[in-house]
């Protein structure tokens, strides 16, 4: 019989997304079956119609900021973020050459990017870089490609498909994570201390700071807030702003901004899944 009950996430296998999802069908969903979906919008296509489906999307990098995908499309959608995940990016050089043979270095051009201090430093300007969809489809094509090639991806890429590990932690900067969110359209009713909201201002001069002054009148801690474009009038704007507080506890605040806004709505209230 089919299980009823999954959890989409970002793939192909050995992807971020897949080690944010292992952490959540540990410490919440632990009876769902993963399924990997090609695209964040395939993804928050699919959960609006299987109530008992829920999805884990990268949100935000600390390096390359907002994933635009996933928070364009939160805005309109009726899913609530559930929880917040937080995975460390630890790049690898994976093989089945050694490093010293190695011509092409394959991966997504944001790790090739992050990586750049360490490629310049060991392989100089002869090395041929190569883009991929993802860091671990870099791992699949390094694995059928052979000799020569490598590819920047995370170490369970080169258990998974069989290559070695010839360097470990090769990212220019360390402080480098990805924050996912577990969403969905049926509430899991679990502890949160964080709030995001997403809200649209009136066209007129002053109209944002009428909304910032509401956050200073109730004495709430705006750590997150980031404009992007409706996409529906030129000109037009959505504020996605995050509060360091439960919904109960900024309720009256949010229905205050409500009024005052064309357009709000809040994307869900959680807390950090704890490793």
């Amino acid at each position: 019989m089919e299980n009823n009950k999954k959890l989409l996430y970002l793939g192909p296998c050995g992807s971020y997304s897949q080690i944010a999802m292992e952490k959540v069908n540990k410490k919440i969903l632990k009876d769902y079956e993963p399924k990997s979906i090609s695209t964040i919008k395939k993804i928050l296509d699919i959960l609006p119609e299987n109530p008992s489906y829920y999805g884990v999307l990268p949100i935000e990098n600390s390096l390359e900021g907002i994933v635009r995908e996933t928070i364009d499309n939160l805005a309109s959608s009726e899913l609530k973020i559930m929880a917040e995940i937080l995975v460390q990016v630890q790049h690898s050089l994976i093989s089945n050459d050694k490093i010293e043979n190695i011509t092409h270095i394959v991966s997504h051009p944001q790790a090739l990017a992050q990586c750049q201090n360490y490629i310049s430093k060991n392989f100089g300007s002869e090395i041929e870089l190569i883009s991929a969809s993802s860091t671990s489809n870099s791992a699949k094509i390094v694995s059928e490609k052979g000799a020569g090639y490598a590819s920047i991806a995370n170490e369970y890429c080169a258990e998974l498909y069989n290559l070695n590990i010839l360097a470990k932690k090769i990212n220019d900067n360390p402080a480098n994570f990805t924050r996912f969110v577990l969403v969905g359209k049926e509430n899991l009713n679990l502890p949160c201390n964080r709030t995001s909201l997403a809200f649209t201002t009136k066209n007129e001069s002053g109209a944002l700071l009428r909304v910032l002054e509401v956050f200073k009148k109730y004495d709430l801690n705006l750590i997150y807030i980031e404009s992007r474009p409706s996409k529906k009038v030129l000109g037009e704007y959505i504020f996605f702003a995050d509060v360091d507080k439960g919904f109960h506890m900024i309720e009256p605040a949010i229905n205050e901004i409500s009024s005052i806004c064309n357009f709000s709505r809040v994307l869900g209230a959680y807390s950090a899944i704890q490793d």
